[in-house]
């Protein structure tokens, strides 16, 4: 494979080649197909036409993006790089159609969210209510999941702003990130457990149980490992693995498991009766949460307004202490 040349192009190289529309879907192609006729052929255009297209893009930038094989092409070091804005540039137009599609329904713009299950019974639904009282024509869309998937998906372009748990050593080169505090967590279990008739009840106790954790390899996961061995427990032998609330709730509801949930979570549930906090502490300091938007993307008037009202949300939590 190439390697980056000894000298830096110019700054302004992009200006003067003015890359066009149809270079970049041939380049999308070609590292979907990896064969030029089948690239040519998914962007609608002939064999000849993508191979010029092609040489075009390589004399402009003066370096090779494909190596040619018998079995078909290769992407360079350069292609890579090329390949991953092409891509950035395609998702993007195509959630400007859906932007535009709301304002073309009477709708002032449009803000894609992801979100921690933790930031969302309190921070973001603060910051939902106040954001949605001042611009009810903004369509919301709101996406829940682990911050293993929320980050990739708002590095592809896929979500406008994601609240998000920071792991250890994370560089977040494509990202603007801002840090909030970290969350407390609980250890839950239905109301009437018979672990709540349990004296001085300690970690080490509740090795025996059936666990409800966050998949392995997400953030929260890894931390609460790490607690559990802090406190002299190998990780329980018994777990079932989900991200969803909603099935957390409903096995810890009819069954004897115990779970490890966010405090603000545990505590609306809690309100209701769902579950109940056991009298336990694990020694965890989850990750912090952070605010992440997309280095170089200019973002709407609608995104910019909600980051300005979860930013004084965020504020107002901190100055109050909670």
């Amino acid at each position: 494979m190439a390697q980056p040349p000894a000298t830096t192009p110019p700054a302004d190289l992009f200006r003067r080649l003015r890359i066009k529309s149809r270079q970049i879907m041939l380049l999308d192609a070609l590292d979907a197909h990896r064969n030029l006729r089948r690239a040519a052929a998914a962007i609608h255009t002939t064999q000849p036409a993508a191979t010029t297209l092609l040489q075009q893009l390589e004399e402009g930038l003066g370096v090779p993006l494909f190596e040619r094989h018998a079995r078909g092409m290769e992407p360079t070091l350069y292609g890579e790089v090329m390949i991953r804005y092409a891509r950035s540039v395609l998702h993007d137009f195509e959630h400007a159609g859906d932007e535009m599609a709301a304002l073309v329904a009477g709708q002032a713009g449009l803000v894609r969210i992801g979100t921690v299950m933790g930031a969302m019974p309190v921070l973001l639904t603060e910051a939902l209510a106040r954001f949605k009282d001042g611009h009810p024509r903004v369509r919301v869309t709101l996406q829940v999941d682990t911050s293993d998937l929320l980050i990739p998906a708002l590095v592809r372009g896929d979500l406008d702003v994601a609240l998000g748990r920071l792991p250890d050593q994370f560089e977040g080169g494509e990202l603007e990130i801002e840090t909030m505090e970290g969350e407390a967590m609980a250890v839950v279990a239905r109301p009437g457990h018979a672990l709540f008739d349990r004296a001085d009840l300690q970690v080490a106790d509740l090795v025996a149980e059936t666990w409800i954790l966050h998949p392995t390899g997400s953030p929260m996961r890894r931390r609460i490992e790490q607690a559990l061995q802090e406190a002299s427990m190998a990780p329980p032998p018994d777990i079932v693995e989900t991200s969803s609330i909603l099935a957390t709730t409903a096995l810890l509801e009819s069954t004897d498991m115990v779970s490890v949930v966010p405090l603000d979570v545990a505590r609306h549930y809690a309100n209701y009766g769902m579950l109940a906090i056991l009298p336990v502490e694990l020694p965890i300091s989850m990750a912090k949460l952070g605010i992440l938007t997309r280095k170089q993307k200019d973002l709407s008037p609608a995104v910019r307004a909600f980051l300005r009202t979860l930013q004084e949300c965020s504020a107002e939590r901190t100055a109050a202490g909670r």
